[in-house]
């Protein structure tokens, strides 16, 4: 009886702390996308990456037509207390930069061994590239 009663308990605490952790997420996109709203030519990638027993990441960022990055986050961890962190290093860059050096660390490590903060960033920025560029496309640009 009272090993049921701790596991509901663990449940209810599990559910409560899951709560915060998505109204933290949706306080942060939108604190992000209200920096661009009524401007065209942005556009705001995501990539997600879970591990089974190591940590998570989801990455964010914040593109223009031309492919330059002009914010980038990054949540990792384990803990649902994990918050956005700026990545300033990739401001400014194009974003098949970042797609380049992750790539460049496959062969060495292997995709499968890639950090999940990398492996999230390659996951944002390739749909970046791919979206950008069928948008253009269609538009006939």
């Amino acid at each position: 009886m009272q090993l049921a009663f701790i596991l509901c308990l663990i449940l209810i605490v599990q559910y409560l702390l899951s709560l915060y952790q998505i109204k933290q997420y949706k306080i942060k996109i939108d604190k992000i996308v209200s920096g661009y709203k009524g401007e065209d030519g942005y556009f705001m990638f995501s990539g997600m990456t879970r591990g089974k027993l190591k940590h998570g990441a989801i990455a964010v960022l914040v593109v223009d037509s031309n492919y330059i990055i002009h914010e980038c986050h990054l949540l990792k961890g384990m803990s649902v207390l994990t918050k956005f962190k700026p990545i300033e290093k990739y401001k400014g860059r194009h974003v098949g930069e970042i797609v380049s050096s992750i790539n460049d660390e496959i062969p060495i490590k292997g995709k499968s061994k890639l950090p999940s903060n990398s492996k999230a960033l390659l996951q944002a920025s390739e749909n970046a590239l791919l979206t950008i560029a069928k948008k253009k496309v269609s538009l006939g640009v």
